[in-house]
């Protein structure tokens, strides 16, 4: 997430599917979209709030890939701090922090927090967490690698950094940072111990997540009592759950389906833009792929606008820069590949020695240019869009559209040649990058290594200057772009239906974790 992201980084990627067996209808016509008066007036009965999305956790243990972020959508997991829908990073189960120097920071905990079992959440407690985070989660590695903590007292903790003025805070409020009991086995229900509001009693993997409200949460408490969150797969399933009244909240909206809310009073679209970018990863180990012309002539090649119109349905725009989807780095959005062009593209491609062949197919040692590019979720129509394009520059591109799990499976296999996921580009830079694009980044999937690329990352690193690391991102992600191990396309558009019967709906740009918050409530106005 993964997915939107997820990502803070990946944030951004970023960075994102629920069901179970009653909702993942497909029978149900697209004629029968609109409410009828009795689900109207049923509306006001609701009691349980029903989440549907494309995808919903594995697992129930905090370290485990993308499970927080499906623990803090649902609200039942917290790290220290969170990143408000301004962007703004605001304390959470800190109480408050200060940077006590270049090095040095102090975080305050709040004495009033408890894990669901009663445990409080002392100095002890969260540093025993943060490390067995840093030990067995590759995702929040790179947000705790450099950073030491030290308890001061019962609750404060000293956090030193190996590097000059890295905002701590922000590292400490990506979601694979959760707080939890590391007494306690995460792995079942009964034995789980976190701090959210909410309380997981619970969970089918892959089907089904159900939480009850924390009677001795420290924080403001929800008036809703049950969250119940639902993997349903297919988005159009999604779709008819929210329109007919059967969920109140579902994410991961098609582009594709907007036409089937326009003019409806019971659901409203949010279209909260997203700072995560729609990337095409390049396994760089694979023979076609190793050479950077070839690389580069598949990203000249793209008429990204075109992309924008067949999948997104023009709900984004186009950016060559993987960066540059984060509104602080717009300025990078064409700086390597401003726009299509199919002669550069083409002549990259005859250099490289892949001809054309009789049949339009490039050729090289009697084998053709081929590329079997793997999608999923609301992906299939803009991979259908990069193989008609790709297919007029002679590549043979092969789309295969499935779950996550395939490409998931492949890449531990090295069998596959490209894949598009999205991470979050907000939050710590360096951290994102090095994520991302450091021969051991966690999203580094295509095994990328270019040692001017590395020695940015240290530039980086070192620098403690905000202007100085805002320059060395810059040049980092034009190399990158240029190097082109991945391609980078356009923001994901991020689209989530809720019902105009539920009020206090908080629109956020990292929306995959931030669906719940304690302000719900059905039945008291619109969801405006």
């Amino acid at each position: 997430m993964k997915k939107v992201f997820l990502s803070i980084s990946l944030l951004f990627v970023i960075i994102t599917v629920m069901g179970c067996g009653s909702n993942n209808d497909n029978s149900t016509s697209k004629s029968s979209i609109t409410a009828s008066p009795s689900a109207q007036s049923a509306k006001a009965e609701v009691k349980d709030l029903v989440i549907v999305g494309q995808e919903i956790a594995a697992s129930l243990d905090p370290v485990q890939p993308l499970t927080s972020s499906y623990l803090r959508n649902i609200g039942a997991a917290e790290a220290l701090f969170k990143v408000n829908s301004s962007g703004k990073v605001e304390p959470s189960l800190a109480e408050n922090s200060q940077e006590v120097d270049a090095l040095t920071w102090e975080i305050k905990l709040r004495s009033n927090a408890h894990f669901w079992s009663g445990k409080a959440i002392d100095a002890a407690a969260v540093i025993a967490s943060l490390e067995r985070s840093k030990a067995k989660d590759l995702q929040a590695l790179p947000f705790l690698a450099d950073l030491t903590l030290t308890r001061l007292d019962d609750y404060t903790i000293q956090v030193k950094t190996t590097s000059p003025h890295v905002p701590v805070p922000l590292n400490l409020s990506y979601y694979q940072t959760v707080i939890h009991n590391t007494e306690a086995k995460q792995a079942a229900v009964d034995s789980m111990d976190l701090s959210g509001m909410y309380k997981i009693v619970e969970f089918i993997p892959k089907q089904k997540m159900v939480a009850v409200l924390n009677e001795n949460y420290w924080g403001k408490k929800p008036t809703i009592k049950r969250v119940i969150y639902e993997e349903i797969t297919d988005g159009q399933t999604r779709v008819l759950s929210v329109l007919s009244g059967k969920s109140q909240l579902a994410l991961n909206i098609p582009v594709t389906s907007l036409a089937q809310f326009k003019d409806n009073k019971d659901v409203r679209i949010s279209t909260a833009p997203a700072a995560n970018t729609q990337t095409i990863y390049l396994n760089v180990s694979k023979p076609q792929l190793a050479d950077i012309r070839v690389r580069q002539a598949l990203s000249w090649s793209l008429d990204r606008k075109e992309l924008v119109v067949l999948g997104a349905e023009g709900q984004s725009i186009p950016v060559s820069t993987w960066l540059s989807s984060n509104p602080e780095f717009a300025e990078a959005r064409n700086a390597v590949y401003p726009k299509s062009d199919s002669a550069k593209a083409n002549q990259l491609l005859d250099e490289a020695g892949w001809l054309k062949g009789a049949d339009g197919i490039r050729m090289k040692d009697g084998n053709p240019l081929s590329i079997r590019l793997m999608t999923w979720g609301g992906d299939k129509a803009l991979g259908e869009a990069l193989q008609n394009q790709w297919t007029k520059l002679g590549v043979k591109a092969d789309v295969q559209h499935g779950d996550y799990s395939l490409i998931q499976a492949a890449r531990d296999k090295g069998d596959w040649d490209a894949s598009i996921e999205a991470w979050s580009t907000f939050g710590n830079t360096h951290t994102l990058l090095s994520g991302q694009f450091s021969p051991k980044g966690k999203g580094n999937y295509g095994g990328y290594n270019d040692a001017q690329t590395n020695a940015l990352l240290d530039q980086l690193k070192a620098a403690g200057d905000a202007a100085a690391r805002h320059e060395i991102a810059l040049q980092m992600n034009e190399r990158v772009a240029q190097q082109a191990p991945i391609i980078a396309l356009f923001p994901r558009p991020q689209l989530t239906a809720v019902s105009t019967n539920l009020a206090g709906f908080e629109e956020h740009f990292m929306q995959f974790e931030n669906a719940v918050n304690a302000n719900l409530s059905f039945g008291s106005g619109i969801g405006k």
